[in-house]
């Protein structure tokens, strides 16, 4: 076993900082200059602006950005709309801007569970409230930041802020629930595994023949037609929950900017279409959210129908109870032979055979606290949360699986950050959690042909512990992310099948998540939360 300690990085203003600066304003100019089109004379005003997006993304990561998120609405000013005929309009538009995106930044981070995007209907509410009225007040001081300068719109002052906020609330609602899963692990492995699905592909194909229907006639009959633009969304959101309703909208979006390119010729047209792009996007998000919502509760029914079995409690101990109780024997085979000989014992074999009594002694202490704590768990589900250091039962976890590696030839290895603070969590159930995915990613890794090796990685993820178990065994397949962990018969010879629905029962429990991703090679994670308040510990414990 080898152990390599990784340091983490702490955000500084260092050469690596300014990368990463350079890099969004870059990223911030093309969004900017890809959706700059048909712009509203006097004032620039475009159908649609996913560049918001991006600013809010980063300022819900940390609100001490928002010096570079004026820099890039100055830098847009600047490279894609030409040098403003109004410096002081332009100027006061920015920094308006800024505050505006750092205020929806805020409320989203306060109103919404960021860790768990588009969770609930409740999450989805508040985001669709918190972005409309943001949107409208960033389109208001917009405009009115050029009027009092003295320099207006060609036409109505009410019809550029009808505009501009229909802009701008469609690319926040297009784009922003991206970013959001993006940031999120778990619901980032889900989009992913959603991109790798054939029947998503085809939901795509069938919008591009829709979009081909919409934009294949004339001008006039372009609302006619547009509600076939929603079949695809809405079967998308009913197959693949959220990851399906964010990703049909966005490709029902370029759909509809590449067309309003090539075929439309009113302004006002498109900015009409956008609007009801905005409209299928949230039936969409909504259609998603219910979906989700509905294999949770579902989930989470079969869980509580399972574990309140007596059936199922049984098999759950037998399965944690196999491997001490198979040491045991062990231990006791070897005490039986080391006495069975002639004569007596000498030195050596004496404190040889003491060495393996002790062992027994520790298996069966360990078993018994297997018994005692899975029984309370799955009776009235307590946990009992101490202050303990992560890297020393990760630690653990991994010692105790290095005869077993070794065995199978599986060279296995642990990588800890640093510097990790102390986590409240219940060392004897994570500890259950971890020897069950150690144990699987050995055997997957078992059989491979060459490189055999798992790793076990403990970092910080957003003020979350990270704990990542990776095998080079075949992986997963796909095909069975989605009742991975749920009891079902184990393909291994003697296996019961209920490993993963305990470890996904204790993670939860400590208010975190466990999930798997698909290949080449296995991947498992769970994230725990990190709270340092002595109190919430108790509230768990009580």
């Amino acid at each position: 076993m080898s152990t390599k300690v990784t340091p983490r990085l702490v955000p500084a203003h260092n050469r690596s900082t300014w990368l990463f600066a350079l890099g969004y304003v870059v990223a911030y100019l093309v969004l900017d200059w890809a959706s700059y089109i048909r712009p509203l004379q006097g004032l620039n005003i475009t159908p649609w602006n996913p560049q918001p997006a991006l600013a809010i993304a980063l300022l819900i990561w940390s609100r001490r950005w928002i010096w570079l998120v004026w820099a890039a609405l100055v830098g847009a000013e600047l490279v894609v709309r030409g040098i403003p005929v109004n410096w002081l309009g332009a100027l006061t538009a920015t920094v308006a801007l800024s505050l505006t995106y750092a205020a929806i930044a805020q409320a989203l981070s306060q109103r919404t569970d960021l860790s768990h995007p588009f969770a609930t209907r409740k999450d989805l509410g508040w985001f669709a409230a918190i972005v409309t009225i943001g949107s409208l007040v960033s389109a208001v001081l917009y405009v009115l930041a050029f009027s009092a300068a003295g320099f207006g719109p060609d036409g109505s002052i009410y019809g550029a802020i009808a505009r501009y906020w229909v802009g701008d609330a469609v690319g926040l609602v297009v784009t922003l629930p991206i970013l959001l899963i993006l940031v999120d692990r778990p619901s980032r492995a889900t989009l992913v595994s959603t991109l790798r699905s054939g029947p998503w592909w085809m939901t795509a194909a069938l919008t591009c023949v829709c979009l081909w229907i919409v934009f294949g006639r004339g001008e006039q009959d372009y609302f006619k037609f547009f509600y076939l633009l929603l079949l695809p969304v809405v079967w998308a959101s009913a197959r693949f929950g959220v990851a399906g309703a964010v990703l049909s909208s966005l490709v029902t979006q370029l759909g509809l900017i590449v067309g309003a390119q090539l075929a439309l010729r009113h302004d006002l047209t498109v900015f009409e279409l956008q609007a009801l792009m905005a409209a299928a996007t949230m039936t969409a998000l909504l259609v998603g959210v219910l979906v989700d919502e509905r294999a949770r509760a579902a989930a989470e029914l079969r869980s509580s129908l399972r574990f309140a079995a007596a059936g199922h409690m049984a098999a759950a101990l037998a399965h944690e109870l196999s491997q001490p109780l198979t040491a045991l024997n062990n231990y006791a085979h070897a005490c039986r032979t080391l006495t069975g000989g002639a004569g007596s014992l000498d030195g050596p074999q004496r404190e040889q055979l003491s060495e393996i009594m002790e062992r027994i002694a520790a298996e069966a202490q360990r078993a018994g606290d297997v018994v005692k704590r899975l029984r309370d768990f799955f009776k009235s589900g307590i946990i009992s949360l101490q202050l303990v250091r992560p890297e020393t039962t990760v630690r653990e976890a991994v010692e105790a699986h290095v005869e077993f590696a070794e065995r199978v030839s599986v060279v296995i290895a642990s990588e800890l950050d640093s510097d990790l603070p102390p986590v409240w969590l219940d060392p004897l159930q994570i500890a259950v959690v971890l020897r069950n995915l150690i144990a699987n990613a050995i055997e997957s890794a078992s059989s491979a042909l060459s490189d055999r090796r798992v790793v076990v990685r403990a970092t910080l993820d957003r003020g979350r512990l990270l704990v990542e178990v990776q095998d080079s065994g075949p992986g997963v397949d796909p095909a069975r992310l989605h009742n991975l962990f749920d009891a079902l018969p184990s393909g291994k010879p003697g296996g019961l099948g209920v490993g993963l629905s305990i470890c996904r029962a204790i993670v939860e429990a400590h208010g975190g998540k466990l999930w798997a991703e698909s290949g080449p090679g296995g991947y498992f994670f769970f994230l725990l939360p990190i709270d340092n308040n002595e109190s919430s510990a108790a509230e768990h414990t009580s």
